[in-house]
């Protein structure tokens, strides 16, 4: 690919149309502008950021989250209906999936996520999905391989397991070989193996019960890190299911490799590009042991990252995507006779992508394809099937996609959980769903507010209503039945994201409390209370500016009280993370100094354990210290429990992973507290429930179809 396209893909860390032998220094990352909170690497990833010190006074790397909403809408518009989507994997590029016909379901594993702006590091993931047709739902094995992009990935029917070689971890490229039986993952020992390798093109060649493996890159860097060298492989190997055997030392000149096997013809295909960033197609002879060159009259323009797969329905291949050197991704699609390829006249199609992971499905006789990135460089979470001239975006109805910052708050009167809204890296949500006695319910007959961007919401007690306060001083209520907007010409506090809502039962008003101003780039340390009809402002003695702190009514102290965030303790200062602690009259704050607290953190969630009246802390971005005594920003996955007095860390068997900006509430019904999504180097949606001193995750189990070896 020419230099000057490269920054197109700078959030793909450079690894985007590299011709042989090129050295190249991935351009910076452009500032993001997305508008959730300030992501840093996740606890499980170990890699954390060095910041100096001393906080006050001193930068710490972050990012701001923010949507790129100009650019993104034209491109994802038929994505913004945050309602259609459903339980689905983050989203990713670079990841695979393939189609077990033992268990009837598509598997997905790994892939990497997009750059995050404020740690400059994109986290690869090594979690497993299966697609059944209609929904995602995620497996959790005893065993599991590395987390790893760019690996290979192909169905054995012989043995009925997925087999996954190679992939890139971080900077690390890996030749490890794993198989899925369906339940679990298993590491295959092997006597000898391919060298390590990213990118490389795998196929099950049936006729032979045969995997064959062909070429991919080796990467390494130089200049301390700085510049990434890619250097292409065109060796090709064969496993049997219990050895490699390196077959051909050295092959025809192809990057990037993309291998699908005819089942009709019984002949192995590649597609990749030359050094000149041309498509060429190969076939493989096993009898000849050598690799054919094909030239149809017409070839694929892009096979730089598109995706290919066997189509059952009429017996071709089907690649899709990519990217061209010089005309970016294509939206063609495209199939494989045997002789000739032919590009489909689309009747819909919603995008272009590269990097995105596709196989066919038998029992629904489609085609499925999920993430990868479009041109803009956002990777997406979408899932989409192709069948009858369309491409079309598919998911289930029944579980919100992934998310943070979404307002959830429990109703006790009504015995729910609601959830609405709050934003991923491809839009902001206005969905809005119940939560009961473990299910979520789309509400799709309530009329509820089409535009209230970073939700805050709390449980008027007394009036027996929900207010939710939008940036935009939207001030909001729920009833059960309808939504009423307060009147906007009345006062109501500033513009602002981020700031801190609760019900305070003893002044029998809303409290809210600091955020962010993006128009003046400013924290906000303003105190505003709601009694239902009027807005007002209480000005006494505020703490220091702030976003992102855990704000609730305590029931010991009869008083709101409010901990941590990320502020300044003047305009002047440079960032703070707070670990301070102060408590609201109604007129003013005043400081509560407790011997010890849970640390400086922003983002984390709080509520009320019914049945000790205690409140739990837990999650955020937390300031560690590391061995070498430089304070660092992880994300947390520790609970605290504050009794009104002190504060005591909560040790439990299990634990929910590290993350920031989730919901955290009481289901009324199971009288159990409910974790719900947040974002943690990319976006979550598991649920997990938390009783009795333990955390349980709450997920489905369907029963599969499961054919016999």
């Amino acid at each position: 690919m020419p230099p000057e396209i490269l920054p197109c893909f700078a959030s793909l860390n450079g690894r985007i149309g590299l011709p042989s032998g090129n050295r190249v220094t991935p351009p910076p990352p452009a500032p993001s502008n997305r508008r959730n909170l300030y992501p840093n690497p996740p606890v499980r990833n170990v890699s954390k950021i060095r910041v100096k010190k001393s906080l006050r006074g001193k930068r710490i790397p972050m990012s701001d989250h923010s949507l790129k909403r100009s650019l993104l809408f034209c491109i994802l518009f038929l994505l913004t209906t945050g309602s259609v989507f459903a339980l689905t994997p983050s989203a990713r590029f670079e990841s695979r999936m393939v189609w077990d016909t033992a268990i009837h379901r598509a598997v997905l594993f790994g892939g990497q996520t997009s750059l995050d702006s404020g740690t400059k590091t994109a986290y690869v993931l090594n979690d497993t999905w299966e697609w059944t047709g209609a929904r995602w739902l995620q497996l959790f094995g005893l065993n599991s391989p590395p987390p790893r992009g760019a690996h290979s990935m192909i169905f054995d029917p012989v043995r009925n397991r997925v087999v996954i070689f190679g992939g890139r971890q971080n900077k690390i490229d890996l030749n490890d070989t794993w198989s899925f039986d369906g339940n679990d993952w298993t590491q295959l020992p092997t006597a000898t193996a391919p060298p390590v390798r990213e990118l490389a093109g795998m196929a099950y060649d049936s006729a032979r019960d045969r995997i064959v493996l062909f070429g991919g890159n080796q990467q390494s860097y130089i200049n301390n890190g700085r510049t990434l060298v890619q250097t292409p492989l065109h060796d090709t190997w064969e496993f049997d299911g219990t050895s490699w055997t390196q077959i051909l030392g050295d092959g025809p000149a192809v990057t990037k490799p993309i291998l699908e096997y005819d089942q009709v013809r019984k002949q192995t295909v590649m597609i990749g590009y030359d050094s000149k960033i041309n498509t060429v197609m190969y076939a493989y002879d096993p009898v000849a042991v050598k690799w054919n060159q094909l030239t149809p009259a017409t070839l694929p323009p892009c096979a730089n990252e598109a995706a290919m797969t066997w189509q059952g329905s009429n017996n071709t291949i089907l690649l899709t995507g990519g990217v061209c050197a010089t005309t970016g991704t294509t939206e063609e699609t495209l199939e494989w006779d045997g002789t000739n390829w032919t590009k489909v006249n689309l009747t819909l199609f919603v995008g272009s992508f590269l990097g995105e992971a596709m196989t066919y499905d038998p029992d629904h006789q489609n085609v499925v394809l999920f993430g990868g990135a479009p041109a803009v460089g956002v990777f997406l979470a979408a899932t989409y099937t192709y069948s009858n001239l369309i491409w079309q975006v598919v998911g289930d109805l029944d579980f919100p996609v992934p998310r943070s910052l979404p307002a959830f708050v429990t109703d006790p009167v009504h015995k729910v959980i609601y959830l609405y809204g709050g934003l991923n890296d491809s839009t902001s949500f206005t969905d809005f769903w119940t939560y009961a006695n473990g299910l979520f319910q789309p509400q799709t007959a309530v009329v509820q507010p089409a535009d209230c961007s970073d939700p805050l919401a709390a449980f008027d007690t007394d009036r027996q209503k929900v207010v939710m306060f939008c940036s935009t001083i939207a001030t909001w209520e729920y009833d059960g039945t309808t939504w009423t907007q307060y009147d906007p010409t009345k006062t109501a506090p500033p513009v602002h994201q981020w700031g801190s809502l609760d019900y305070d039962q003893t002044l029998k008003k809303i409290v809210f409390f600091g955020g962010y101003d993006s128009s003046t780039a400013s924290y906000l340390n303003q105190t505003w209370t709601y009694d239902g009809t009027v807005w007002s402002q209480a000005k006494n003695n505020p703490p220091p500016s702030r976003s992102h702190a855990a704000m609730w009514y305590d029931p010991t102290l009869k008083k709101t009280v409010l901990y941590g965030g990320l502020g300044r303790l003047t305009s002047t200062d440079r960032l703070t993370r707070y670990s301070d602690m102060w408590s609201f009259d109604g007129t003013g704050w005043t400081e509560i100094k407790p011997a010890t607290t849970p640390g400086m953190r922003y983002g984390a969630q709080v509520t009320i354990d019914p049945k000790t009246n205690h409140v739990l802390l837990f999650g955020g971005i937390r300031v560690d210290t590391d061995p070498l005594n430089n304070q660092v920003q992880v994300y947390a996955n520790d609970m605290w429990d504050w009794d009104g007095t002190a504060w005591t860390k909560v040790n439990t068997a299990t634990v929910p992973p590290a993350r920031e900006n989730f919901g955290f509430a009481l289901d009324p019904i199971r009288n159990e507290l409910i974790l719900f999504a947040g974002y943690s180097g990319f976006y979550l949606s598991d649920l997990w429930s938390y009783s009795n001193g333990n955390w349980k995750q709450v997920f489905e189990v369907l029963t599969r179809r499961r054919a016999a070896h």
